[in-house]
This record gives structure tokens, sequence and C-alpha cells, in this order.
């Protein structure tokens, strides 16, 4: 009896995984011609089949805001990066120094201060206020003069996993494929990109990168930013596959070459 209710459930399981084949599209009536001359193409006719539905997109989970495009952050130094501290007024209490490990800056007059996720303005305002104490005229000024690491982290069903530094330019797509290029238990057409937004709250958005390798519609091919996070998604029948293999091979024995035939007819 346990062994017919999961046969049941793998009959089920398969009918749901299975991709129903498409039916050769048949053409409307009044279906455009093959033209063979101008005036064949006077006339209105119609498509002769409808265009293919698009992949639903998941509803994006709760803790994400709306993704706000066009939303440029501001730069904000890193670990690594490197820096200029001017004071007009005082030539030799100008400084170049790097964000160390711990996120901060060590200038000689005024000690440690943090800069790792500050913008140059914020960090010079901190800086005015500190010399301010041992300063009369506190002026400063704060240039970027080299750059650290900027990463983005590629996940899920790819081959290497793993943070991969941003040299320039970079879509989704060419993130994926340096990360080892997506496993055939990955579903392209639903990849998630996360990105830091508006008051530092995280949004989300799906891509398809199946639509961009097939028609190059550049909105899902985004380009990516320092620190956003692109995860590869598995697929529908990679799920069903886990499902399978964790709660029912995992549970009750089963033989892949159990066969349907009880008795051999001709003895």
């Amino acid at each position: 009896m346990l062994r017919l209710a999961v046969l049941a459930v793998l009959f089920v399981l398969s009918a749901c995984a299975t991709q129903p084949v498409e039916a050769p599209c048949a053409p409307a009536s009044g279906a455009c011609p093959v033209y063979k001359a101008p005036e064949d193409a006077r006339g209105a006719c119609a498509p002769a089949c409808a265009a293919p539905a698009t992949v639903p997109t998941p509803a994006i989970p709760s803790g994400f805001q709306p993704w706000a495009e066009g939303y440029e952050e501001a730069l904000r130094f890193v670990v690594g990066d490197q820096l200029q501290i001017t004071l007009p007024f005082y030539d030799d209490e100008d400084v170049t120094t790097t964000v160390a490990p711990d996120g901060n800056i060590y200038v000689g007059l005024v000690g440690k201060v943090a800069a790792a996720g500050r913008t140059p303005d914020a960090l010079a305002a901190d800086l005015k206020s500190r010399y301010a104490r041992y300063l009369r005229f506190p002026e400063v000024g704060v240039v970027p003069t080299s750059f650290g690491s900027r990463q983005v982290f590629v996940g899920g069903e790819v081959d290497k996993p793993g943070a991969y530094p941003l040299r320039g330019p970079t879509g989704a797509l060419e993130a994926v494929y340096e990360a080892g290029g997506i496993k055939d238990t990955g579903e392209p057409k639903n990849v998630i990109l996360i990105r830091r937004g508006p008051n530092d709250l995280p949004m989300m958005r799906f891509l398809d990168l199946n639509s961009f390798a097939k028609d190059g519609t550049p909105t899902e091919n985004t380009l990516l930013k320092p620190f956003d996070i692109v995860v590869v998604p598995k697929s529908q029948i990679a799920r069903i596959n886990l499902f399978i293999q964790q709660y029912i091979e995992g549970v009750v024995p089963f033989n892949h070459n159990f066969s349907y035939v009880l008795f051999d007819a001709g003895k």
C-alpha cells in the first residue's frame, strides 16, 4: 500500500515537471499570406499566431522596498581606499592615508576616525569638528586618490559562487559567466538582483537573462553596482527532484528499475 502511494506521488510530480509539447501554430482566419507582389500586401491581415505568454514574475518578498530605477548612491569609502586630507590654512597638516581593515583612518592630530561607509563630504564634516579643537581655521577637504576592491556577489545555481571584483561596466549576465555560468539546475528567467537602495534599505528585482540573450532586452541585463548580490534560483524541475530525493528516496527505499511487467506472458 505504501509503495502504491509513493508511485502515485511520483506520477503527479512527474506530470507537473513535464513541459507540454507545443502544438504547431495553426494559421488564423485571414492570416497574412506569403507576399509575391507589392499589391498582395495591400489588404489587412491577422497574424498567423498569437505571441507566446510571458513567464510570470514571482512576487517580491516582504522586507524589500520597491526597485528605485535610476537611483544613484553617493560614493562611500570602503576598506583599502586611499584618500588625501587637506587643510588650506595648515599645509603641514595635509596627509594621505588609507582606510584600514577596521574601517578607520588614523590621522596624527585627531587620531582614529571612522571612514568606511561614509561619503567624502560626511568624513570632511567630521574631521572639521575634530580639528576645531586644535586649529583656529579648521577647513578640511577630503579627496579620494585611489580605490580598494569593489565587489559583487554571485550565488545560487552557478558553478563558482563567490565575490568577484567589479573592474568596469558589468551586467548581471557577465557576472554569472564569470562565476562559471548557470548550472543545469538553475533558472535563468528569474535571476534575483539585490541592491542597497534609498535609506540603506535593500531592494530586489528579477531579471530574465534568457530574454536578454535572445532579444537583447537591455533592462534584463542591469549594470551592476558595487556590492550588488546576484542569485540564480533553482528551476522548478530541480526543486521537484530535490523533493523526491529528500522526502521520498531518503525515507522509503525505492528502486528506479522497478518494472510494471508483473509476469512474462511467453512463459
